[in-house]
């Protein structure tokens, strides 16, 4: 059943080109089948030249061949089984081509709307999934249902060429075919029950793998970590131990898939034995046409055992295919909510109107949380590790919603706009900003590729960036690395914050963007934020308090309510949370 549901699921992604695969298959199948039966009467006519005492499948080729004025010699006779068997090996190498394109095709169709499903939902969805699943889902499982397509086509192909090959026994002696049939399937369905093991070996197969890129991913991620600890020997005994379990699962499951037509064999001669005496024995077939259904049973021996094969690698199969369809699934219950309504600009106010929010069977991380963020104004969110500081911030970005109360941008709640066109034309610097393995220019050219080279200094200079890209070997176009791995924290940081200066956003967002800096850093850092101030709307996420000094408002949140708010000085009056903290940090 599960193997027709995903026939089914492959029919409907591409149904013209299945049709066409078939259509192609069947021609194959004709052409092979027209093959077999040219070789009676070029067999006959070496046994008797005179055409006297010959089977009646040649007289009919020979009533044939006359009636179009050709002659029943030798030569013509060996002329038009090499066009049959020219014409079968052409047709073949095109169903082979039409297979692997349908099957190229099918699996871009895939790996796209896996892609765009992901990259469709919230947030959520890659903050509770697990990486290594995702990354193998994409390494390993998707080439593996590539490989199932693949099983399928060649599956839809050798039934093809097992029907013609069996048309030709049939007509000569439908009674030994049928005991060539019954002892074939006789044989083969000891090897058909293997179907259940096979499917269990896939999803054991499957979750082997994830195991071992969630490992791998975790430890290449880690590497600094790792290497700072000295225990490079528990990463990589850890990374064998796991690839060990896979190794021993995909071992047995590619042996039991390659040993199945090698064990067919023997039990498709002895089928071919038993037919070869009662044709002999019982049925006194003439010799030309004995050799026909002898080549044909040879020919279906092969095929029988691709055929179990295959049948059997799908079942094998089919675990990659439902994670995909698993994680598909969940990407469609994630999917990210957005109105219609294209944002364009801020002209006024930001406001947060009651907004409370909690993560799935948890404690509110927000509670009934009024805020206003003014347009030209820096507003800043301040208060110890945990408050729910970033959580408001990724409600602002639309990665959250709210579960109570409403965001409104001049008055129009977030979930009216097009969430993308919102984000589009705002500006993020995360705590941890990412740098592709790129160029410079490229890092900075991704949030904006319209943007020409002097958009591109001004934004660094803005960033405090500029003057050390230029001291570096290729400046603006020397590669930063994996995750921008080459260069310093600070520096990368200042490429992030002008990466977001470069689209000059109507809102720039700072999720902590000085945390992990060292004082030098967070210095440039704090003059690049000064610089920038009253240029554009920022809210910038803080916990050390000295980035925000100049900050127009300041909200102080604790315990996942607004418990102070005001100018710096103001709260520092107050002497209470904010004041508290400052005073910890040295800068009150």
């Amino acid at each position: 059943m599960r193997i027709l549901l995903f026939i089914r699921a492959i029919f409907k992604r591409s149904p013209k080109r299945v049709i066409a695969n078939l259509l192609v298959c069947a021609l194959v199948a004709f052409v092979e089948m027209a093959s077999v039966f040219s070789m009676v009467p070029l067999i006959d006519i070496f046994l008797h030249p005179d055409l006297n005492e010959i089977s009646t499948l040649t007289r009919k080729f020979v009533g044939l061949m006359e009636f179009t004025s050709l002659a029943p010699s030798k030569i013509n006779f060996v002329i038009i089984f090499l066009v049959f068997i020219s014409f079968k090996s052409l047709f073949l190498v095109l169903a082979s081509y039409s297979i692997l394109q349908t099957k190229f095709t099918i699996l871009r169709s895939l790996i796209n709307e896996t892609y765009n499903l992901f990259f469709s939902a919230r947030w959520h969805f890659f903050s509770i999934g697990n990486q290594g699943t995702m990354l193998n889902t994409f390494n390993r499982e998707i080439v593996v249902v590539g490989d199932s397509l693949g099983a399928v086509g060649r599956l839809f192909a050798n039934f093809c060429r097992f029907t013609a090959f069996i048309i030709v026994p049939i007509y000569i002696s439908w009674q030994v075919t049928f005991i060539a049939l019954g002892s074939s399937l006789v044989f083969a369905i000891p090897l058909f029950l293997l179907a259940p093991v096979n499917y269990r070996l896939g999803k054991k197969s499957t979750s082997t793998a994830n195991r071992y890129m969630e490992v791998l991913q975790e430890s290449v991620g880690a590497a600094k970590t790792i290497l700072g600890y000295g225990l490079q020997h528990k990463s990589i005994a850890e990374v064998d131990s796991t690839f060990q379990q896979h190794r021993k699962v995909a071992l047995i499951s590619r042996t039991l898939a390659e040993a199945t037509p090698i064990v067919y064999e023997p039990l498709g001669w002895l089928s071919i034995l038993i037919t070869t005496y009662y044709s002999f024995g019982y049925f006194n077939i003439p010799m030309a046409e004995v050799a026909i259904i002898l080549y044909s049973l040879l020919r279906i021996v092969p095929i029988v055992g691709d055929i179990i094969t295959q049948r059997n690698s799908l079942s094998n199969f089919l675990p990659s295919y439902e994670q995909i369809n698993h994680l598909n699934e969940l990407a469609r219950q994630q999917v990210q909510k957005t109105g219609t309504l294209p944002f364009e600009k801020f002209e006024n106010t930001i406001a947060f109107k009651g907004v409370s929010f909690a993560y799935p069977k948890q404690e509110p991380v927000l509670k009934d949380i009024d805020a206003v963020i003014k347009r030209g104004n820096m507003t800043a969110i301040v208060g110890e590790s945990g408050v729910g500081k970033s959580t408001l911030i990724d409600i602002l970005i639309g990665f959250c919603e709210p579960c109570d109360g409403i965001v409104t941008i001049d008055g129009i709640s977030l979930s009216e706009y097009d969430i993308n066109s919102f984000r589009q034309k705002i500006g993020f610097v995360p705590q941890d900003s990412i740098l592709f393995n790129d160029t410079i220019r490229n890092n900075l050219l991704w949030s904006h590729e319209k943007a020409t080279e002097k958009d591109i200094v001004e934004a660094c200079k803005l960033a405090n960036a500029h003057d050390f890209i230029v001291e570096m070997p290729n400046d603006y176009d020397t590669f930063v690395g994996d995750r921008g791995v080459r260069l310093s924290g600070g520096q990368r940081q200042r490429i992030a914050l002008a990466r977001a200066l470069l689209r000059k956003p109507e809102l720039l967002i700072l999720d902590e963007a000085t945390s992990s800096l060292d004082s030098q850093s967070e210095t440039l850092i704090q003059q690049a934020i000064e610089r920038i101030a009253h240029q554009t709307t920022i809210v910038s996420v803080a916990h050390r308090l000295s980035t925000i000094a100049k900050a127009d408002w300041i909200y102080v949140l604790k315990d996942g309510c607004i418990v102070e708010q005001g100018t710096y000085q103001e709260l520092i009056v107050l002497k209470g949370t904010f004041n508290n903290m400052a005073r910890i940090q040295g800068v009150a």
